[in-house]
């Protein structure tokens, strides 16, 4: 236990002491299934560090595991405030860019009326040219 990285002095102590609860217990059950159906379980000193080096095997597969989602959830973090940067950045350019888009509307506007008043007149102008066409046509007639 004592090589176990990132771990306190008094955690390292309750596992070297929850280790020896378990090989203890298996001890007592397998006299227990001795008793009971008269089939021998040894318990060996081999076991007891086989329980150690399992439990530091899975230690480890649960701190990669946490370490992998901890760096997706500080990658999500990350593009979170990216996109709420780029949201500042979008507010601010159309804040910017309002008042320019109404004046732009209001000349837009003005310009829409003066093209009708201009096509208006283009239509009348047609109109006349057509009937001097005619008069033309009917003289040369």
């Amino acid at each position: 236990m004592g090589e176990l990285p990132d771990t306190a002095e008094d955690v390292k102590g309750r596992l070297a002491e929850m280790c020896m609860i378990i090989h203890r217990t298996v001890e007592e059950m397998s006299d227990a299934f001795f008793a009971q159906l008269r089939r021998k379980v040894y318990t060996t000193p081999k076991s007891y560090l086989d329980l150690i080096s399992l439990y530091m095997k899975k230690l480890e597969e649960q701190r990669l595991i946490l370490h992998v989602k901890k760096t997706t959830l500080a990658n999500g973090v990350g593009k979170l405030n990216y996109t709420n940067d780029q949201i500042k950045i979008i507010k601010v350019n159309i804040e910017r860019d309002t008042p320019i888009l109404e004046d732009t509307k209001e000349k837009l506007k003005v310009a829409l009326v003066e093209t009708n008043a201009q096509k208006e007149k283009a239509e009348a102008e047609e109109a006349r040219v057509n009937v001097e066409k005619e008069k033309v046509e009917e003289t040369a007639a």
